[in-house]
């Protein structure tokens, strides 16, 4: 009988080691957890942080830092795709807001002989300069 009872206070022992050792792998489990939630928290931050930069750098490599309160993309694909619609935009206006001339820069002789309607000082211009 002696044999019987040091196997059943063995059997008494090795659950609360059991419960002990899982205990003590939970607590290691969640720490680690936690660990891990956290580091994935600040790998999300600092990828919007260096998204933002991108953003910021390719408006102002395009020249259209001023829209960049406005614009609100969220990938690579949509950064290009708002930065070229933006860039055409903007040289449409640039385009049409700049000098157009009403008239002709070239006036030489035979233009102004030709705008008075004197068809000898238009012959005269173009005889002039097969003479020269």
């Amino acid at each position: 009988m002696a044999e019987n009872t040091e196997e059943v206070v063995v059997t008494e022992e090795v659950p609360a080691e059991v419960k002990d050792v899982r205990d003590t792998f939970d607590e290691t489990l969640e720490k680690v957890n936690a660990d891990q939630e956290a580091l994935r928290i600040d790998l999300e931050e600092r990828a919007s942080v260096l998204f933002q930069k991108e953003v910021a750098y390719t408006l102002k490599e395009s020249g259209l830092e001023a829209f960049a309160d406005v614009i609100n993309v969220t990938d690579t694909e949509q950064l290009k795709g708002v930065t070229a619609k933006l860039t055409a935009i903007v040289n449409g206006i640039k385009t049409s807001v700049s000098f157009v001339p009403k008239e002709n820069g070239k006036q030489d002789a035979v233009t102004i002989a030709e705008q008075n309607k004197d068809v000898k000082g238009m012959l005269g211009a173009k005889f002039s300069k097969l003479f020269k």
